[in-house]
């Protein structure tokens, strides 16, 4: 017959593979991202509606998702950035934490306005965010994002 302690430590063995086992299988994305916002050479050319850093820069990360016969795009993550920054370039360093395993690539669009609940909050006046950009990114790149102001 086992002793207790044989037992235990079985027991013990078996609990830690599990959890190692579990934890690979989940797979976890911690990195940070990071790389400025540019003016982009048609913004530079433009004389009005050129790109102006606002209070706040809004990030989002989407990951294309294909199942069966087609793909779509998928929030990977989302970030609201407050900005002190009013000239270019304007670096940025996201903190990704995510429990999904880092894609090899991601679409970065970047947006700024004045409100933080903004793109959320459509507000009569300022539609069109006045800083937008985008760009298909790799999270282990040091990324430089063009961006420009609004169109009408």
């Amino acid at each position: 017959m086992p002793t207790f302690s044989s037992i235990a430590t079985t027991v013990t063995v078996a609990a830690s593979m599990a959890m190692v086992v579990s934890t690979s299988a989940l797979g976890a994305c911690k990195t940070t991202l990071r790389g400025e916002l540019v003016r982009s050479p048609e913004d530079e050319a433009r004389r009005e509606y050129r790109a102006s850093p606002q209070k706040f820069l809004f990030f989002s990360l989407d990951e294309t998702v294909q199942e069966s016969r087609s793909s779509f795009e998928e929030r990977y993550q989302y970030f609201v950035v407050p900005n002190t920054t009013t000239t270019f370039p304007i670096p940025f360093a996201l903190d990704i934490d995510s429990p999904k395993d880092c894609p090899s690539k991601l679409k970065l669009t970047v947006q700024s306005d004045n409100n933080p609940d903004f793109p959320s909050v459509i507000r009569f006046g300022n539609i069109a965010p006045q800083l937008v950009g985008s760009k298909t990114i790799r999270l282990d790149n040091y990324e430089t994002i063009p961006v420009r102001g609004p169109t009408f």
